[in-house]
């Protein structure tokens, strides 16, 4: 029993089901493989060398592990995924059954892994090392071995030192025993151990018998470093290596990651300009990988369309250059890439300006963007996107700071929801989209597209117009307004008095006919205020809302007046209309009305 697979080298664009052959013939195979995993092991050691490693990298962690006891080449085939795909494949697989690729991997795989996982931010975690070391000690002395000559010097100090200190004994004719202080665990009579922790002691046990026996003077070059070395400078050369091998596996330093957030440069990204990427040459060395980077960002955008409708070398290109931008996000916001859900959010950021900056240059176009790809690097167009978050960033501030907000006790509270919401998320230090969809309690992301970017300029375009409304427009006086939170109302939450608030308040004096400056409703007036409210909000005000608008001469500004007041009306009326007048009213259970208290 055989399944027929037809790839083409290279190839990625999705069928009508909206997935790649690749992932077609890889759910066809795995089914196989349930039923007969004879037949299976036939037909994928059947394929040529690299389509076997395109469907590897198109599987998720456990599928993966499953493709690699069918090949007869296991080794080979785990030596050709690029780092940072081992690295994803053991976290996905998990700890407890990673003994395998750990087996499997190259001195450079196992590296990066350590490199990444081994540390918290830009300190040395010996914890995290203690996680795969009894992996490593199951796949033999050979593995282990291996590791420890392609670590460096600096970095199996800062691990020893975290699990015993040693002392130096020389015995001479005089004295042929050690004396009784000494550490009892010695593998040579010269240098004495002492385990701080007994639950590590049998891993380091093994490794220091494995290195001791197989490699004497390394040993010994390792007790001596621990003896006199200084554990400042032995800290920062080990970090110094780390950092340095990470960046030739295209894991950036802080400094070239931040400058996804730098001002773009002038015509960077003027792309009928620039030369074709296949002209320069451009990641011409672009392995293979998976589209699990392309999956932080919804399969309806652009990057993840575009990537659809390229193949071979070019969709390779791609994925490397998503894979940097998203390694930037990890290292700019300084997340734990050994957390996978705290290096998914922050890849998801960098990759959603990158995402945002193709929509802005392309201006939605897909073919447009096809082009855009092919001429201008993600980096560039991640700079465009931040550009433009940014400039929302600052008219949020100046809104605050020195728009019509100033002054306000509540600041962005006293606009109603969802501007108050938004303004919120636009002037974080990271600016963020607010999204009422989101599960659970969480409210905002990171920026993803034109829509969002849309949406949020209109809201803030809302935010600060309802200050030319209140003020100049209806003619409200700033001064009485503020007055509101320099005495006792209703509602008595501060952050409860809304435009919406306002506005009600200013609609129930003009209705009662009460005169001079806005202040609080009196409190005996509050039924006689919602009634009529209630009436003129359901009849008559809808039309002549309509009117006023019209006779603004501004286009945008009638339509920003328009929904301001319709919203803001709808959500009084709402709230008004659940009251019923034919009893006493308490003005404390309302927010739609400022009422003395």
């Amino acid at each position: 029993m055989f399944v027929k697979i037809t790839m083409k080298t290279g190839e990625t664009m999705a069928d009508e089901n909206g997935l790649s052959p690749f992932q077609t013939d890889l759910n066809e195979l795995l089914k196989l493989n349930r039923t007969d995993s004879k037949a299976a092991e036939e037909q994928f050691n059947s394929l040529p060398f690299e389509k076997r490693v395109r469907l590897v990298l198109n599987a998720a962690g456990g599928d993966r592990e499953r493709l690699l006891t069918l090949d007869r080449q296991s080794k080979r085939l785990v030596s050709a995924l690029p780092p940072d795909e081992f690295t994803r494949s053991v976290l996905e697989v998990g700890h407890e059954d990673a003994g395998t690729l750990l087996a499997l991997s190259s001195d450079s795989q196992l590296t990066y892994l350590f490199d990444v996982t081994g540390w918290r931010h830009d300190k040395l975690d010996p914890a995290r090392y203690e996680v795969w070391l009894p992996l490593l000690l199951e796949a033999g002395a050979g593995r282990v071995l291996r590791w420890i000559e392609s670590t460096d010097l600096e970095t199996m100090v800062l691990l020893f030192r975290h699990w015993f200190s040693v002392v130096k004994y020389l015995p001479s004719q005089d004295m042929q025993e050690p004396p009784d202080d000494l550490p009892k665990f010695t593998l040579d009579g010269v240098y004495y151990l002492d385990l701080f922790d007994k639950k590590s002691s049998d891993v380091v046990g093994q490794v220091l018998i494995t290195l001791r026996n197989e490699k004497p003077e390394l040993y010994q070059t390792i007790m001596e470093a621990m003896l006199w070395e200084d554990a400042s400078p032995v800290a920062e050369d080990a970090l110094r290596w780390r950092n340095g091998r990470l960046m030739d596996h295209g894991f950036p330093d802080r400094m070239e990651a931040l400058e996804l957030w730098a001002r773009p440069a002038p015509g960077e990204t003027d792309w009928q300009k620039q030369p074709s990427k296949d002209d320069l040459a451009f990641l011409a060395d672009a392995s293979p990988r998976s589209d699990a980077v392309v999956r932080l960002l919804p399969q309806v955008e652009n990057l993840p369309m575009v990537l659809n409708e390229l193949s071979g070398h070019q969709a390779d290109r791609l994925r490397a250059e998503m894979a940097y931008v998203a390694n930037c996000g990890v290292v700019a916001l300084d997340a734990d890439p050994a957390d996978q859900e705290e290096m998914q959010k922050a890849a998801r950021e960098s990759l959603g300006m990158a995402n945002l900056g193709l929509a802005i240059i392309s201006e939605g176009e897909r073919q447009t963007a096809l082009k855009v790809i092919s001429r201008v690097g993600l980096p560039a167009l991640a700079r465009q996107g931040a550009a433009a978050i940014r400039e929302l960033n600052k008219e949020a501030w100046d809104l605050i700071k020195e728009g019509w907000l100033q002054g306000f006790p509540t600041s962005l509270y006293v606009l109603d929801q969802p501007l108050d919401r938004n303004l919120a998320g636009l002037v974080y230090p990271r600016p963020r989209y607010y999204d009422p969809s989101l599960p659970g309690d969480k409210e905002y992301r990171a920026f993803l597209n034109l829509a969002d970017l849309e949406q949020s300029r209109l809201r803030l375009d809302q935010a600060w117009f309802w200050g030319k409304l209140l003020f100049e427009l209806i003619g409200l006086d700033k001064g009485d307004v503020l007055g509101f939170w320099q005495t006792k109302v209703y509602p008595e939450d501060a952050r409860e008095i809304k435009t919406t608030a306002v506005l009600g308040t200013w609609l129930a004096r003009r209705y009662l006919g009460l005169s001079g400056p806005l202040a609080p409703l009196p409190r005996d007036s509050f039924n006689q205020a919602v009634k009529a409210l209630q009436t003129e909000l359901s009849d008559s005000l809808p039309e002549e809302i309509k009117s006023s608008c019209q006779a603004i001469t501004d286009p945008k500004e009638a339509a920003l007046a328009g929904s301001l007041l319709r919203n803001s009306l709808n959500r009084l009326l709402l709230e008004l209309k659940r009251l019923n007048t034919d009893y006493d009213l308490d003005p404390g259970r309302t927010w739609g009305i400022i009422t003395e208290r």
